[in-house]
């Protein structure tokens, strides 16, 4: 965008469309990682950058929230599952879903515990 702002800003007849264009093409990026920066830092948001720790069990995931906060869930309350290049994600509602980046695992035994006790388990209910 700022490519265009750029071609616009060094044409010598300028309409107001183009002037529009140019000073929209050089704005909104701004605009958009300013909004992205906003979110980040927000103290309303701190909840979501939390860190998470999960302890999985063969009939339920207990989920570990900074240092106050637990939860459980039991594994017959996920409705789907979903296998992504390098995320599994087991569906609690149609927009909420708790996910387990491949990386976590430390061999692949321990991924494919996962995979079968859990993951398939979910997906073949």
């Amino acid at each position: 965008m700022w490519l265009t702002a750029l071609v616009i800003a060094f044409e010598e007849n300028k309409d107001s469309f183009e002037i529009f264009l140019m000073l929209f093409s050089f704005f909104y990026p701004l605009i958009v990682f300013f909004e992205y920066w906003r979110f980040a830092n927000s103290k309303q948001n701190k909840l979501i950058f939390t860190e998470r720790q999960h302890e999985v069990f063969t009939d339920r995931i207990v989920s570990h929230l900074g240092n106050a906060t637990e939860s459980t869930i039991a594994l017959e309350n996920f409705i789907k599952v979903s296998e992504l290049k390098d995320v599994y994600l087991l569906y609690i509602s149609k927009n909420q879903s708790v996910y387990f980046p491949k990386r976590i695992f430390e061999t692949t035994e321990d991924e494919n515990w996962f995979r079968n006790e859990i993951f398939l388990k979910i997906k073949n209910k």
